[in-house]
């Protein structure tokens, strides 16, 4: 596990160097009720990071709305609950689904796009932590992959009509994955979906990669939304109590050691929250939002453009990513090759989803991986 490298990061990219400190950020979010009327989508907001970023969702904004979708029908009701008490003028409702298919997270899809017209953010922290190896659901693709990357873009697709609809009326129109922004490794681009070559390691650098270079590609197709992929830093969500044996044991030693460095969930909601709102983060067509802090400048974004659209930021909100990773790949076109083997996948899916089709069951073995609905943000040692 790695602490955090902000200071490194900010050295690498040579812009934006003074710090986002949790009282700056405050400090801009309580001007939060100037936002009215958001429609907001939490995956995998039940608890963890979802969960505090849609408390500060309703603490901060005037009259929110937000849909929030996980699997944990008692978490739902708990999380609707307490928005209704924070905010009783805001509405929450609850999805129940399981979004590990391309098949469940259109359904889902289809169902808001029949409720809402528009939609000012996607955010999106669902998550698989297992340490077993490949395990594909019935469409071939790795579940952890599949919950990490690939549910959450085919999210993306389904909805940008009504994300760009928020932003045709001149309102926050913002798209964020938290995952692991600044733990780029080396890719296969003939394996991009790692049949051949599975390994954990490779499974994260590869869900990193891709999403770093996906917000890139996204951010050129829709220019009015902002696109960011973040790493949380490391937060203590929980994540203990899912897990069992020596597994268990060992996180929650990590987390004794680790006390002075782990964000408390609260401040990693009020910083998403942040990420969510301000005019640091802008589009490429300009910025929406509230007024950035004294002193803070627009953040650079993933190409090295200051306020290009496209973000990788890491725990506190600066830019992150590894420079010469992304060089590197970004002189392979990594962005068109992740963005046609995404929609490949897609189409993939669609074929084995299709009803003359009959589907093979499921390769994974009963009870051997354990969801968890909101991981903490990975990053190698």
């Amino acid at each position: 596990m790695a602490l955090h490298g902000n200071v490194f990061t900010s050295l690498l990219y040579g812009a934006n160097i003074e710090q986002i400190t949790i009282d700056k950020v405050r400090s801009a979010n309580d001007h939060g009720k100037q936002l009215s009327g958001l429609v907001a989508i939490f995956v995998g907001g039940t608890g963890g990071i979802g969960g505090a970023t849609v408390k500060e969702f309703f603490k901060r904004t005037t009259k929110p709305k937000a849909y929030i979708i996980g699997r944990s029908e008692d978490k739902g009701k708990n999380i609707v609950d307490q928005l209704r008490e924070i905010n009783p003028e805001g509405e929450a409702i609850f999805v129940k689904k399981d979004i590990s298919t391309m098949r469940s997270v259109d359904e889902v899809c289809e169902e808001l796009q029949q409720l809402e017209p528009k939609i000012n953010c996607l955010f999106l922290t669902s998550g698989y932590m297992t340490l077993t190896g490949r395990a594909e659901t019935v469409e071939g693709i790795d579940r952890k992959m599949a919950v990490n990357y690939y549910s959450r873009i085919r999210f993306i697709m389904n909805l940008m009509p009504q994300v760009t609809a928020a932003s045709d009326r001149n309102e926050l129109s913002r798209v964020i994955t938290v995952l692991a922004a600044g733990s780029e490794g080396d890719v296969a681009l003939d394996d991009l979906d790692l049949k051949k070559n599975f390994t954990l390691h490779a499974c994260l650098a590869h869900c990193a990669v891709m999403s770093d270079f996906i917000v890139e590609e996204l951010a050129a197709r829709f220019p009015a939304t902002s696109f960011s992929h973040s790493y949380p830093g490391t937060v203590k969500t929980g994540i203990a109590n899912e897990l069992t044996g020596p597994v268990r044991l060992a996180i929650k030693v990590l987390y004794a050691v680790m006390t002075p460095w782990i964000i408390n969930v609260r401040e990693s909601g009020e910083r998403h929250f942040f990420q969510m709102t301000n005019k640091c983060y802008p589009a490429t067509k300009g910025p929406v939002g509230l007024e950035r802090p004294e002193g803070i400048d627009v953040v650079q974004g993933s190409n090295g453009q200051v306020g290009s659209g496209a973000y990788l930021l890491d725990w506190d909100g600066k830019a992150a990513g590894d420079v010469s990773v992304l060089k590197k790949y970004r002189e392979l076109d990594m962005g068109n090759k992740v963005w046609e083997h995404t929609m490949q996948i897609f189409q993939h899916a669609e074929r084995m989803n299709r009803p003359n089709r009959k589907r093979p069951a499921s390769q994974e073995a009963e009870g051997s991986e354990r969801p968890i609905s909101n991981p903490i943000g990975w990053r190698p040692a």
